[in-house]
């Protein structure tokens, strides 16, 4: 059984295909995911569209850096202001998967893949959705609550917006090997102090503690207005262990998960202390 594929060369093209198809489409960025699961006979869609020559590449800055929804992770990996996000996509797989792969399907990886959640959300990332007949752009955290469902049969995703950065970063990943591992546990953080020393901004980002990557907000909240210190990373940590909401896998039990929320996120604050 053969599929009928779809290659459009605009997003405007892109969207007519998405609108006449619908729920009956399937959308491919760098197609690392979804080529696996053809190949191994999961499904069998009778359509499918490539994303690839659509025009949504590349890396563009105007008061702010965009970053179009089929950029590889080969070139995210490179982005020297955003560190955190490059690190973490270089950490991505092998340089095959990184060329192909592509930072807005990645997006759409379930836990706990999906890696590139993590460091966007530390950068207050937002992302910008297009249908035939309307736009949005809206804070990554929304886009990765709403129901899968709702993206790819209504909109497609065509670029991330970052803000310039402020702060310092941090990113840690622990998986079953050096390189090329699901992840356990991640975990970014983003830290701006005040003249005294004292946090005023943070973001603690995590991933595979929960359905959806996601912000440790009781954790932030209690660094704000604290030194970055040996008691109040404890405290932070401890809180993002509380937040968590890990599951198990083959990779490790949530009890596991849970415990690494803690230690990671002690180590990660621990790198941006002076």
């Amino acid at each position: 059984m053969s599929a009928e594929l779809f290659i459009p060369r605009s997003l405007d093209e892109a969207l007519g295909v998405l609108q006449t198809y619908g729920s009956g489409l399937l959308v491919m960025g760098g197609g690392t995911m979804m080529m696996a699961h053809l190949n191994e006979g999961v499904f069998f869609p009778k359509k499918v569209m490539s994303l690839a020559r659509a025009g949504l590449s590349g890396i563009y800055r105007n008061g702010h850096t965009q970053i179009g929804a089929t950029t590889s992770l080969s070139k995210v990996s490179q982005l020297g202001d955003f560190p955190i996000l490059a690190d973490a996509a270089y950490q991505i797989g092998g340089p095959a998967l990184r060329n192909m792969g592509t930072i807005g399907g990645n997006l759409y990886m379930p836990q706990p893949a999906g890696d590139m959640a993590v460091p966007l959300l530390t950068y207050d990332a937002h992302v910008e959705l297009a249908s035939a007949s309307n736009s949005r752009t809206i804070p990554l955290e929304a886009f990765l609550a709403e129901p899968r469902s709702r993206h790819g049969t209504q909109e497609l995703l065509v670029a991330i917006h970052l803000p310039n950065p402020t702060g310092r970063t941090a990113y840690l990943k622990l998986g079953r090997r050096e390189a090329n591992t699901p992840s356990v546990v991640t975990v970014g953080a983003r830290v701006v102090l005040d003249g005294q020393g004292q946090v005023s901004d943070v973001r603690i980002a995590l991933g595979a503690a929960g359905s959806i990557a996601f912000r440790a907000k009781s954790a932030e909240a209690a660094l704000v207005g604290q030194a970055l210190n040996t008691n109040s990373i404890a405290d932070a940590a401890q809180l993002a262990m509380e937040e968590s909401d890990p599951f198990t896998d083959a990779l490790a039990t949530a009890w596991y998960r849970r415990r690494m929320v803690g230690v990671f996120v002690k180590r990660t604050l621990e790198q941006l202390v002076k």
